[in-house]
């Protein structure tokens, strides 16, 4: 009973924009626009973009050809970015209990390659969410923007000042998403980090998940982030685990995204990489990452996942609900509307 209790209500600190809207919604995207799809038929094409363990890929090979090439390409553009965003917080709020709600996504992913209007893009995101915030007032819901770190400097200094133009409207924060180009360090962007903190932003950073932990040494002396998206390699550092406890950084951990992606080898590494950071005192939420993406990936079947097989108890499950509450980067109006006015 207890458990079920600390499942009620669940923060939703790390998930996609584009791994989080579900097929069925990029179905019917795709056909009212007239995009040719890689199946014809509904149920190959779920096949075709759904992780699930009798088929996983590397998360390269998964953002290389299925999320950038199909997932960015169908959620773009006003129309299928408003219906997008109001779906993903919609859906999680009434499906999974999920009452506070981090969304993230990179603005320049979904206006066509500069075809659409940037503003216009964001204008979309943010009219989907408040159309969600407006029919469940006891969500919680705020907009993270990604920067990438394939893109040029002068591309994610847009971006940057993007996010401090929409403050005021649920843009809460920013991230450094993507896998590594040769030539990305953390430390070319920490007088932008500065810029985005002045203004009230929050920092996080994909770190440690698929690259070593020098990665995260260079992320949290360079920029000091707040959170870090994933950090699992974190869990092979005592040194690093006690600089992380040290700075209060909590970690946005994505159990079923890290398992389909082989990040993870299998449920005894998670297992041990969840215990460890526990026992070593470091804050972790757990995600859902790429929600609609990965078979059985919603926030509430995680969370049940790690309680079946054992990898932590109800009262660390209590806890790491606690954790992601008091981790959010969105300001907790009590008692006060759930919208941006």
């Amino acid at each position: 009973m207890e458990t079920q209790d600390s499942l009620q209500q669940l923060p939703e600190l790390h998930a996609h924009i584009s791994s989080s809207i579900a097929p069925y919604v990029y179905w019917h995207i795709a056909n009212s626009e007239g995009y040719k799809l890689p199946k014809r038929d509904y149920h190959e094409f779920v096949k075709h973009v759904v992780l699930s363990p009798q088929r996983k890929m590397t998360l390269k090979e998964y953002l290389d050809n299925i999320y950038h090439p199909i997932f960015n390409k169908l959620a773009a553009g006003a129309i299928a970015l408003e219906k997008g965003v109001y779906e993903i917080f919609s859906g999680a709020y009434r499906s999974n209990n999920i009452t506070l709600y981090e969304l993230r996504g990179n603005p320049m992913k979904h206006n066509r390659e500069g075809r659409v209007d940037l503003d216009h893009a964001i204008m979309a995101m943010i009219r989907g969410m408040e159309r969600a915030l407006l029919e469940f007032p006891k969500l919680r819901a705020g907009l993270i923007f990604c920067l990438d770190r394939q893109f040029t400097f002068e591309q994610n200094q847009i971006i940057v000042e993007k996010a401090i133009k929409y403050r005021s409207r649920g843009v809460v924060a920013i991230d450094f998403a993507n896998y590594n180009k040769e030539g990305f360090h953390f430390k070319d962007y920490t007088i932008l980090v500065e810029k985005a903190r002045k203004h009230g932003l929050k920092v996080t950073a994909h770190s440690g998940e698929t690259d070593d932990t020098n990665d995260v040494w260079e992320c949290i002396e360079s920029i000091n982030p707040e959170r870090i998206g994933h950090g699992v390699k974190a869990a092979y550092d005592k040194k690093l685990m006690a600089e992380l406890a040290k700075r209060q950084i909590t970690l946005e951990v994505c159990p079923l995204s890290n398992l389909m992606t082989k990040a993870v080898k299998d449920d005894t590494e998670l297992e041990f990489i969840l215990k460890t950071f526990y026992e070593n005192g470091v804050r972790f939420t757990l995600n859902s990452d790429w929600p609609e993406t990965i078979e059985n990936g919603h926030l509430r079947s995680q969370y049940e996942y790690i309680l079946e097989k054992k990898m932590l108890d109800e009262k660390q499950i209590k806890q790491i609900v606690s954790w992601g509450f008091e981790s959010t980067f969105i300001p907790m109006k009590v008692n006060e509307s759930n919208l941006y006015l």
